[in-house]
């Protein structure tokens, strides 16, 4: 048996092992569900385009604006007018589907993380949601866990790293990669190596999903960057803006609305109105 087999069939015993466990279940709370950095970044952005640009320690700005420029000319001439045909022919359910796949794909590093950060409760239900998402949900098509009172949420490295203490350091803008920091790119470094479609997959497989993934993910995101376009007095510094406070969010435990998270939050998501983890 290979090894993505053996792990498929793994996840079905750990599946039935989370619904003997008895996970309370909550309405259908798809559209609950975590967006992507990106989408997060997109709609925060909208609500603090305004914020004076010397609130964020961002000494290599000159160049970080280069590299902006140079993003947004890439998403105005490739990546939009693709993601738009992309969007025309993918009805948006398949587009869904597609972008819970990938999520999906993020398990290892996820659960990782969430014991590095010794959240034992996050990283049970990351393990559940994998497990029934990977085996109930078609490897991950169908977020079934989300349904079953098992909510997504958000735990990488360079979290990891806050949580630990490290300092992020200033400000900064990937060609390509987009907003960042000193620490969130070395955690970005690290997590690409729990991804399991670098586990499993060659280069040339990973580089195809990579480039499925960015386009889906855009076209997801189509309405939301561009309402944050236009309500943008300057978009560099909005973008900037909604990325440093998602960071310190996640790195506080709180959730997207800044209130903290409580524990029984984890397994009654159905007494809050916000998203239940960050």
């Amino acid at each position: 048996m290979s090894p993505l087999a053996r792990l498929v069939a793994n996840g079905g015993l750990a599946a039935l092992l989370c619904c003997a466990l008895g996970f309370p279940s909550t309405p259908s709370a798809h559209a609950q569900a975590t967006a992507p950095d990106a989408a997060a970044t997109a709609a925060a952005a909208r609500d603090v385009s305004s914020e004076p640009s010397g609130s964020v320690d961002d000494p290599w700005e000159p160049f970080n604006r280069t590299m902006f420029d140079f993003n947004e000319d890439l998403d105005h001439y490739v990546l939009k007018p693709v993601a738009t045909g992309w969007d025309y022919v993918m009805p948006r359910p398949v587009q869904r589907g597609v972008d819970n796949f990938f999520d999906n794909l993020k398990f290892p590093a996820r659960f990782v993380n969430d014991l590095l950060q010794g959240q034992i409760d996050p990283a049970a239900i990351t393990l559940c949601r994998f497990a029934v998402n990977t085996t109930v949900g078609i490897g991950g098509i169908f977020d079934w866990a989300t349904d079953m009172g098992l909510p997504k949420h958000t735990s990488d490295f360079g979290q990891t790293l806050g949580i630990w203490g490290v300092p992020s350091g200033p400000y900064l803008v990937w060609p390509v990669f987009g907003p960042s920091s000193p620490r969130d790119t070395v955690g970005l470094v690290a997590d690409s190596y729990l991804d399991i479609a670098t586990i499993f997959g060659d280069i040339f497989t990973l580089a195809g999903a990579r480039v499925i993934q960015t386009v889906n993910t855009r076209s997801l995101l189509l309405e939301d960057v561009d309402a944050a376009r236009r309500a943008s007095l300057d978009f560099y510094i909005a973008v900037r803006s909604a990325y440093t406070q998602r960071r310190e969010r996640l790195i506080r435990g709180e959730s997207e609305s800044g209130t903290a998270i409580d524990d029984d939050d984890l397994y009654f998501p159905e007494d809050t109105d916000e998203e239940v983890l960050p």
